[in-house]
């Protein structure tokens, strides 16, 4: 059990040693296109919103990869994102980045802006503490040391003892250490700061936040190391902000595989403590900023007030819609639980058919939605109740 807690210590520091020197240089600015009829999307933050090792990751890039959490979010607005986030910023380097005015441009006429900043206003002071702690050089590193897996060294016994009495020191002062417990702190303040200069340059954005997430939280001992000081961080974000909406990953990423962090004791080539989301982690953050938009911009439900079924139409349904939307979608089913495909859309008060797809005789049920469309990008209301009517006979099985 020593030996796997060591080797698990090892791998840690020679990680976090990596991470001091990988933080990128400062993306470009994306191309000013004509956004005219899109959505104007602006990322802020660090690697998490860069897309830091996906596929088509460059410490230097003008376009995040496909798979990042950015890319998807920007995807479902149809439009392309402009990316200010850098790997390795903290949120004093957001704060930098904002007051040298080189997004100005892009915030002027921003409609969302999407910020995940804040972990490595922990992480970067941790990994100081480490280096420090065991006297390590982190330019003597090479990063192309481990494209292969991380390679143990072999210790003699009583290195090992040695070395666990160090490690279990180094766990005893992480676990009230003044100096993350400051820098948790502190956020709230560059937190406040970062969004106060967002909403004076882009007055009529709509900011979405991501909260801090734990990797580590199927980690034994390092969960607990790192929870108490995430759980201080995020007091800095609120559910009911009015200056923002808050996409809370901390209670989403406490699942499995959503990260890179990956720990087999039985097979320590495969050894991963990367603690950036995975290509599923991505999916989830852009999922959950996604239903926030959907929230945010769907009209409220429409009325389904009757059915009828008349000689002259087979279905006329009588719709109450709300201020504010565009239309509703009128859906059937054979059974009250089943598939509701999709019969037909109107911006009227009435909806009248005579589809083939409703069977003379044979009884359906009916529900519809609301729907409004901005810039490309069409959000619905919740469905109604589902109303039940027998579509009227032919006049030859009256007969």
């Amino acid at each position: 059990m020593k030996k796997r807690i060591i080797s698990f210590m090892m791998s840690m520091i020679m990680f976090l040693c990596i991470l001091t020197i990988s933080c990128g240089v400062r993306t470009s600015q994306a191309d000013a296109a004509d956004f005219t009829e899109k959505t104007k999307y602006v990322a802020f933050g660090d690697s998490i919103a860069a897309g830091y090792g996906l596929d088509g990751y460059a410490p230097e890039q003008t376009t995040v990869p496909r798979d990042s959490y950015q890319s998807l979010v920007a995807g479902f607005l149809k439009t392309d994102s402009c990316n200010y986030a850098v790997t390795g910023d903290d949120s004093d380097a957001c704060i930098r980045l904002l007051d040298s005015g080189a997004a100005d441009a892009d915030l002027a006429d921003a409609d969302i802006i999407s910020l995940s900043i804040g972990s490595n206003d922990l992480l970067l002071p941790f990994i100081q503490i480490l280096l420090n702690y065991f006297d390590i050089d982190p330019s003597a590193i090479n990063p192309d040391d481990f494209a292969n897996g991380i390679t143990m060294p072999q210790l003699t016994p009583s290195e090992m003892l040695s070395y666990y009495k160090q490690v279990q020191t180094l766990i005893s002062e992480l676990a009230d250490h003044e100096l993350l417990h400051t820098k948790a702190r502190d956020f709230g303040g560059k937190l406040s700061a970062i969004l106060a200069t967002l909403r004076q340059k882009a007055p009529e954005a709509e900011i979405y936040v991501t909260n801090i997430y734990n990797p580590f939280y199927f980690v034994p001992f390092l969960k607990d190391i790192s929870q108490q000081y995430i759980d201080e961080i995020n007091q800095a974000f609120t559910a009911d902000s009015p200056d923002y909406t808050l996409a809370d990953v901390n209670t989403l990423f406490r699942q499995e595989e959503l990260t890179n962090v990956r720990l087999d004791m039985s097979d320590l080539s495969s050894l991963n403590v990367d603690p950036h989301p995975s290509i599923e982690g991505h999916k989830v953050i852009a999922e959950c900023i996604i239903q926030a938009l959907k929230e945010t911009h769907a009209p409220k439900p429409a009325a389904l007030r009757s059915l009828s079924s008349t000689r002259k139409y087979r279905l006329t349904a009588d719709i109450r819609l709300p201020a504010g939307a565009d239309g509703c979608e009128i859906r059937y089913a054979s059974s009250k639980t089943g598939t509701y495909k999709l019969l037909g859309k109107t911006s009227g008060r009435s909806f009248q058919t005579n589809s083939g797809k409703l069977k003379p005789g044979k009884t359906y049920y009916v529900k519809i939605r609301s729907f409004r469309t901005m810039k490309g990008v069409t959000y619905y209301g919740k469905f109604s109740g589902a109303k039940k009517i027998k579509i009227r006979p032919a006049a030859s099985d009256a007969a």
